[in-house]
């Protein structure tokens, strides 16, 4: 063979053992280096490539409030990220658009570097006989007690049931003006979601739903049961004054000044409250229970993208950050629970928040219906807007609840 010829065949067969060892690249879309620490997002996706030379990662982050449109928008022209941050309310929405690859298949393996029973159930409930999703990390939603307040009602411990928590805010919203037994918003303004973060988690321990299936169920006797009860605490004065102008910011807020005895919302917000009111006598405890001792869960997931040309690697890197280790430190860095219960450790002291969280986690019911929800922000405000007149004396929880459905029924067409 000539020199020439030689030198052409050398250098085509270099190209082709290059691209044979060339790493197959896949990008990641999320709002969580976002919130949290970039950097920190950067080294998971070097210990992850260290690890799996052959694969590269794209970390594309941006806001929370332009994720969703990127996934929808990519989805159309026919580009997109291999794996995507999943807020869960999007879930209907995703399906319609199939979006969203089937998970079964891939929580089946054995080499997963998770055990799928050790992982926050509600995110990865089938829906459609499929899972969609699995759960990065988990804020379940709690009461927190201000002890300080309960002590001068006359009260030991905090409420575990319905009937103690009215009897508890209604004698903290009696001790003097401008104290209030307990914050619940139910403000119209954007995106008037105080249903979702206080009629729900009191609803699931009464073993309720507001979904059946993905069909609207909201006028079911637990639901009615819940309205009761809210009209109940407003009436006996327990609510703090003006719900219909409250968010669940002004809530926190009037939490942290000592201004409230309980407040219903995530667990993650412990953390703001400690810090900024050291001196509160605080405690974090489950929500109330009527029958069930079940939690509303909230959290970031973890989806695989269903036009992703990269599918077996795009798992690998999902199983990797579902892994015990790496789950434990991602959910640290977010303020967060893990998704993945193994990752809870044992080496928290005697934190009592931690603890109470740990025992809410693992020993009580996850549920969030969101993510089979159709129209879910439309649905929160139709939901607010017939509370508010309950609670204004205008109609019955019956009625709330029957109107509720009626709209949701009329959303659908």
């Amino acid at each position: 063979m000539k020199p020439k010829m030689k030198g052409i065949v050398a250098s085509v067969l270099l190209a082709l053992g290059s691209q044979a060892h060339a790493a197959t690249q896949i990008e990641w879309l999320q709002w969580f280096a976002a919130e949290q620490n970039a950097d920190f997002y950067d080294a998971i996706v070097e210990e992850f490539e260290a690890e799996n030379p052959d694969i590269k990662v794209k970390l594309v982050t941006q806001p929370f409030g332009k994720v969703r449109e990127s996934i929808v928008t990519n989805r159309a022209i026919g580009v997109g990220s291999d794996v995507l941050g999943l807020n869960m309310p999007w879930t209907s929405e995703f399906l319609d658009m199939n979006i969203l690859e089937p998970l079964d298949d891939y929580l089946a393996r054995d080499d997963n570097d998770f055990e799928v029973e050790r992982l926050v159930q509600a995110p990865i409930g089938k829906i459609d006989g499929s899972t969609w999703m699995v759960p990065l990390n988990a804020f379940p939603f709690v009461m927190h007690v201000n002890r300080g307040l309960l002590q001068r009602a006359g009260f030991d411990k905090a409420p575990g049931n319905w009937e103690e928590l009215m009897s508890m805010a209604t004698a903290i919203s009696a001790l003097e003006e401008g104290l209030s037994g307990l914050g619940m918003p139910f403000s119209s303004q954007p995106p008037a979601n105080g249903p979702i973060l206080t009629f729900l988690p009191l609803l699931y321990t009464a073993g309720g739903r507001i979904v059946d299936g993905t069909s609207p169920d909201f006028d079911n006797p637990e639901v009615v049961k819940t309205l009761t009860f809210l009209q109940e605490l407003n009436d006996s004065g327990a609510l703090a004054p003006g719900a219909a102008s409250r968010t669940g910011g002004v809530d926190l807020e009037e939490f942290i000044a000592g201004r409230t005895g309980f407040l219903i919302s995530p667990a993650v917000h412990a953390r703001a409250i400690v810090a900024r009111n050291p001196k509160l006598d605080y405690e974090l405890v489950r929500v109330p229970v009527l029958s069930t001792e079940a939690y509303r869960v909230h959290g970031w997931e973890l989806g695989l993208a269903a036009d992703s040309r990269h599918k077996e690697e795009a798992w690998k890197f999902i199983s990797f950050l579902m892994s015990t280790d790496v789950n434990g430190r991602m959910a640290a860095a977010a303020s967060a629970l893990p998704g993945n219960l193994d990752a809870l450790g044992e080496d928290t002291g005697e934190d009592p928040i931690f603890t109470a969280q740990r025992s809410i986690l693992e020993d009580d019911e996850s549920v969030e219906e969101l993510r089979q929800a159709p129209k879910t922000v439309a649905s929160w405000s139709v939901m607010t807007e017939e509370m508010q007149s309950m609670l204004a004396g205008n109609q019955t929880p019956q009625e709330t609840a029957s109107r509720v459905q009626a709209r949701w029924l009329e959303l659908l067409k």
